[in-house]
């Protein structure tokens, strides 16, 4: 089910709040996972997309082997706020991964993640090509932790 509201989306989440946050590409995906509380985003890995059914395929393998139930997504506003292509491809891909994993999700604005990403992983040292391999997976620990930190200033959770 498509959440459209942080409230409605932590309402629908039982007391186990394992949640997948998912920086979407077209090339690849960012993965993190939150800890069983929902307060603690974590880098998980980073899918190399293939297509749209194995790509459905393999993010239901981790929601069923991670025990998940719910995704934060991120959702690529233009920076003026409008939604552009971009986000017209990811809410299409969010009906086919709802329709087989029957996940709860929540698009969240994911601007500057990426650039957020780069910055730490730079900060790190770590060397241009290195930072390309982790960037999409903490860009993904960036927007589902700013929707817990939400969540919990909110007094959700």
């Amino acid at each position: 089910m498509l959440c459209d509201s942080i409230e409605s989306f932590f309402g629908a989440l039982g007391a186990d709040r394992r949640i997948l946050g998912l920086d979407f590409g077209e090339k690849k995906f960012g993965l993190a996972v939150s800890d069983s509380t929902g307060t603690i985003a974590m880098p998980h890995s980073v899918y190399l997309r293939r297509n749209v059914r194995q790509d459905l395929g393999e993010l239901n393998a981790i929601l069923k082997r991670e025990g998940i139930c719910a995704a934060v997504v991120g959702l690529p506003l233009q920076l003026d706020g409008m939604e552009g292509e971009m986000c017209a491809v990811v809410r299409s891909f969010v009906q086919k991964l709802i329709k087989k994993s029957g996940v709860y999700v929540y698009l969240h604005d994911e601007r500057f993640t990426t650039a957020m990403a780069s910055r730490t992983t730079e900060s790190l040292g770590l060397r241009r090509k290195a930072s390309q391999k982790v960037d999409d997976k903490i860009s993904a620990a960036l927007i589902l932790q700013q929707v817990l930190d939400m969540a919990k200033g909110r007094g959700i959770i």
